[in-house]
């Protein structure tokens, strides 16, 4: 082939005008002020940053990678959910996502490489808006496992068949979630004789705007000198009923049937309604620990600046025992 060409071809490819084979790129910025209204404030920070390579009209390679960096070390509320779902240890660079994707046909598709269990499980439209990680994935499966749940990932397979009433995703990761990229500790690890490993099933029914979950997980490892490898599981429900074009009801539960389970019980219930541009959200939830009961509820509200920019002021209600406490944030958003 000519030189010439060949450089016109790879510019072209790099330019995004041969359509195929261009590559996408994005960028999520969050921005954090906390306060416990008592003095004490934590200025939080996650960046982001998503790339996509078709290798072909199939197949493709995703990367996504996360840092972040907050002012003050300890947390604000010692709070067992975590009232913010990007507060993290100050992380110069981990990988979120680093994998093939093959797109079997239009409905199912595998990804094998690092990935993170949340990116396509207990993720919602309507879950997203809340910044409680227990909107996300729950407590009886974050507490009581080291899987690959952010800010963590481990190397696995992924199956995921959606089409338009059914969903289905299917998972196999190694038992224990890292965010190197190197050493004993790198996400590209897969050790199922010392880290165990973690499977994950999930089922979703969609009907007129609403959408219904059950799902399942099995852990097989060591998680402490006593008991040695055990195969612990747990179960979790989880609906979004469209009451109407603006609101929508949500309800979850999760139960671990592992009696020495640090999180045995969750529950939580709320709503999404929205009013124009402007997205307002209600959420309470009780989780049941072995040192603790805690109550938890969000309200947020989410309101776009731009078409990429966003505002989202949120109060939070914590409640554990005789221990109660008021949390509020001003989170900033950046999305390209």
């Amino acid at each position: 082939m000519n030189r010439n060409l060949l450089i016109i071809l790879m510019a072209a490819l790099m330019s995004g005008s041969l359509n195929v084979y261009a590559q996408t790129v994005g960028i999520e910025y969050t921005s954090e002020l906390q306060t416990n209204f008592k003095g004490d404030n934590n200025y939080v920070n996650l960046l982001r940053l998503n790339a996509e390579l078709p290798l072909s009209d199939k197949v493709r390679l995703r990367a996504s990678t996360i840092s972040s960096a907050k002012s003050n070390p300890e947390s604000i509320a010692n709070d067992i959910q975590t009232f913010s779902n990007i507060e993290i240890d100050n992380l110069a660079l981990g990988l979120s996502i680093a994998a093939i994707e093959w797109d079997i046909d239009e409905h199912n598709s595998i990804l094998a490489g690092v990935h993170h269990v949340n990116e396509d499980c207990f993720a919602s439209d309507v879950t997203s808006l809340f910044t409680n990680s227990s909107c996300g994935i729950y407590p009886t499966l974050s507490s009581n496992y080291p899987i690959a749940n952010y800010p963590v990932a481990s190397l696995g397979i992924h199956f995921k068949h959606d089409d338009e009433h059914f969903g289905f995703v299917a998972a196999l990761y190694n038992g224990v979630g890292y965010n190197h990229f190197w050493g004993r500790e790198n996400a590209f690890r897969f050790c199922p004789n010392s880290d165990g490993i973690f499977t994950i099933t999930q089922g979703e029914y969609k009907y007129r705007g609403s959408h219904y979950f059950l799902g399942a997980c099995l852990h097989y490892g060591e998680l402490d000198d006593i008991e040695g490898k055990k195969t612990r599981t747990s179960l979790w429900t989880y609906a979004e009923q469209k009451v109407s074009n603006t609101l929508t009801l949500i309800g979850g539960y999760s139960h671990a049937f592992h009696s020495s389970s640090y999180c045995r019980d969750f529950a939580g219930i709320g709503g999404k309604l929205d009013i124009g541009k402007a997205e307002l959200g209600l959420f309470s939830d009780y989780a049941h620990f072995n040192d603790a009961d805690e109550w938890a509820t969000e309200l947020t509200c989410k309101f776009p600046l731009t078409e990429h920019t966003y505002l989202q002021p949120t109060i939070h209600f914590i409640s554990q025992e005789s221990n109660q406490r008021i949390i509020g944030l001003l989170r900033f958003g950046i999305e390209y």
